[in-house]
């Protein structure tokens, strides 16, 4: 049985209950079992990698087939033109340059210039052969690996910037920073890898993007922290990222925008970064966020924004967060189905502006800062049920529009007050259980 239905299983079994003994007392919801979560991490500048590397008896690869790599002095690009299975050995004995190019001890390579991996070519950077590369990056200069068209493979690797004058990281992003991109129907995938101190601001290069229609891949079991974006997709779709934990990036954690579809975002930590845990911007639709760790983000912990529609919000942990912990705004037909949203700096989840036709369901939302959930400004079509709300420091539920909320089968219980409205009772009395809040019950401002 999948988590949400053990959920959606035991919340029924508690509203059951709860109708029995109406009239003789209210039976509180079972205690919600809160994680127990680290303190935020402390990073070495100097020594930014943190898994145990690989073992170096590994065999070698196979030489690649069909090399064909140019490097162009006066621009500082390496151009990867064809080949498979090629690694950063291959590549530096063809260049025959070390300040583009060289392993500066055994398994750590620095690269110097910027590498494109070309359609029809295909890079493979993997431990131990390559336990940590260095892109330089230092004030005003920075380098990159970019595939365009082709197809780059990043397994158990570090990948870092690197700036040889301070002996450490890359720290500052305002005056450019290296940074990993693929775009132009290339094929990306990272697994068991660490990625740190990349990105900047600049369109393309927030760190590690998958950019334009027919560019693809995943991203597995890895660790990405200190990028400007932790995670950036434009126009993709079917991209995985799945088991990764991604935390103290500048901004966001994950971040697809604009058009980027049937995403599989899955089983990730993403915790501690500068604005929103998790964001779906501007289109991004039938995508998957399912069974989630997110908290201690400066904003919220979940959002889908502008017409980011038809997604499935499933089986998450939205905790913590500064802002809510999950949010729909301007966006329509998404289901929150089965997720743990509690002690978020002000609402639990928050539907908002356009939002249309979204389902809450079997959800609870306890012990948030303001409400368990509010449906606010132009939304309409909200439907509510089968969720415990409860232990919420204002309302556990807040309803300030005048679009249509359906409010049926929800326990709503320890608030301050238990239902909120601005206009009309939003549900018939014997719709929800609504009792034991310490103000009122229902509450409703006509103005």
């Amino acid at each position: 049985m999948t988590t949400w239905r053990r959920a959606v299983q035991a919340l029924v079994t508690g509203a059951v209950a709860a109708v029995l003994v109406a009239g003789c007392g209210t039976a509180a919801p079972a205690p919600l079992e809160r994680r127990d979560v680290p303190a935020p991490a402390a990073s070495d500048p100097a020594q930014p990698c943190v898994r145990e590397a690989p073992a170096a008896d590994a065999p070698a690869p196979a030489a690649p087939t069909g090399l064909d790599v140019r490097f162009d002095r006066a621009t500082n690009v390496i151009d990867l033109v064809a080949g498979t299975g090629v690694t950063l050995p291959a590549i530096a004995a063809a260049v025959g340059d070390p300040a583009a190019l060289r392993e500066v001890n055994p398994g750590e390579w620095q690269l110097g210039a910027d590498l494109a991996v070309r359609g029809g070519a295909e890079l493979q950077i993997s431990a131990p052969q390559v336990r940590w590369l260095k892109l330089a990056s230092a004030p005003g200069r920075f380098v990159s690996v970019e595939a365009l068209g082709g197809k780059l493979d990043i397994t158990g690797s570090c990948v870092t910037s690197w700036d040889e004058g301070t002996g450490s990281v890359d720290t500052g992003f305002d005056d450019g920073r290296s940074f990993l991109l693929a775009r132009d129907g290339a094929q990306m995938t990272i697994s068991h890898a660490e990625l740190h101190y990349l990105g900047h601001g600049d369109v393309e290069a927030y760190g590690l993007s998958w950019r334009t229609a027919g560019t693809g891949g995943s991203i597995t079991d890895s660790v990405v922290s200190h990028l400007y974006y932790g995670l950036y997709t434009y126009e993709v779709s079917g991209l995985s990222v799945l088991d990764n934990e991604f935390r103290d990036n500048v901004l966001y954690g994950i971040d697809p925008h604009t058009g980027s579809t049937k995403l599989s975002i899955e089983r990730n930590v993403v915790h501690d970064n500068g604005k929103h845990g998790i964001i779906l911007a501007e289109d991004c639709t039938d995508s998957v966020i399912r069974d989630n760790v997110v908290y201690r983000n400066a904003h919220h912990g979940i959002v889908l924004y502008l017409r980011s529609d038809r997604n499935l919000v499933e089986g998450n942990q939205s905790f913590g967060n500064n802002a809510q912990g999950i949010n729909i705004n301007e966006s329509g037909a998404n289901t929150l189905r089965g997720n743990e949203v509690y002690d978020n700096g002000e609402t639990g989840v928050g539907v908002t502006q356009l939002a249309e036709g979204n389902v809450v369901e079997g959800n609870q939302l306890r012990g948030n800062q303001q409400d368990g959930l509010r449906v606010v400004s132009e939304s309409t079509g909200t439907a509510v049920h089968d969720n415990v709300i409860a232990e919420n420091a204002r309302y556990g539920v807040y309803v300030d529009t005048s679009g249509a909320v359906d409010l049926t089968g929800n326990t709503i219980t320890e608030n301050r007050s238990g239902i909120m409205s601005t206009g009309d009772p939003v549900a018939p009395d014997s719709a929800n259980e609504v009792s034991g809040n310490t103000d009122a019950d229902v509450v409703a401002d006509r103005g």
